[in-house]
């Protein structure tokens, strides 16, 4: 049998595919065949087995997918921040609401310092007391003052009023200049635009005197010469840093809703 026969056949005859003649011609060919008994040993031979990875490869590995890991989890807390932070800038920046003298009023009324179904002194109304009490704060016996209510005579889709107030001296004279604006949330703005956020045809008070007016007896207090303007400003906290020049100044962008002395 030929060398090339043979070394075709090894490979039936490692795996013990051929036949009995067959291989047992393949086994006298090889016992004489120096060559070709080189090559199926060679073939016979087990192949080396892949050595295991080894530990630092491994542990790179791990070291690469936890850092990964982390770096998943770190952008996913800075997509959160960024979400958390831009709701919540939309919900506390407030745009002001235009102004509507239809719609937007000033209302001039009387406040009394009268005991409360408990027993309590608080402001109130002289519209809203019984009889014997109205007649009571009409013979001096309760302290009565003039308040000044802002007032919605039409729901004007506002979520809040805000109010800043400051007694200056203008041309040696002594003014109280207070400035107002119904606001507007940059959320409810953009995704609750049909929405109504205030009160439906209601009365707000205003800040007038920048005391806690409705709990405690105005000792001293005396009239001033008050002028009340709607200033269209969201964020009225930026007037506390403004000297009294620039606060009364301010007035050239405002509207004068009302003006007297009280």
């Amino acid at each position: 049998m030929k060398c090339c026969i043979v070394r075709d056949l090894l490979p039936g005859y490692i795996d013990g595919l051929n036949s009995e003649e067959t291989d047992a011609e393949v086994k006298e060919h090889l016992e004489t065949c120096a060559e070709c008994r080189t090559v199926c040993e060679r073939m016979s031979a087990k192949l080396p087995e892949e050595p295991p990875p080894k530990k630092k490869d491994i542990d790179f590995l791990k070291k690469l997918k936890e850092k990964l890991r982390h770096r998943y989890a770190f952008g996913a807390f800075l997509i959160c921040a960024a979400v958390i932070c831009a709701v919540s800038y939309m919900k506390a920046y407030d745009l002001p609401v235009p102004y509507d003298p239809e719609r937007m009023t000033i209302e001039l009324f009387q406040n009394t310092y009268t005991p409360n179904d408990y027993g309590l002194m608080v402001w109130s109304d002289v519209r809203t007391l019984d009889e014997e009490t109205a007649e009571a704060a009409a013979r001096g016996e309760y302290e009565t003052v003039d308040e000044l209510r802002f007032v919605l005579q039409e729901n004007v889709r506002s979520d809040g009023v805000t109010s800043r107030g400051r007694t200056i001296r203008r041309d040696g004279k002594t003014v109280r200049v207070v400035y107002y604006c119904y606001t507007r949330s940059l959320w409810n703005n953009l995704f609750r635009p049909g929405k109504n956020g205030f009160m439906d045809s209601s009365v707000y008070r205003g800040a007038i005197y920048e005391k806690n007016f409705f709990r405690e007896s105005l000792e001293k207090y005396e009239p001033l010469m008050r002028e009340i303007y709607y200033l269209p400003m969201g964020n009225m906290n930026r007037l506390n840093r403004l000297s009294d020049e620039e606060f009364d100044a301010q007035r050239e962008d405002a509207v004068l809703v009302w003006s007297g002395v009280i």
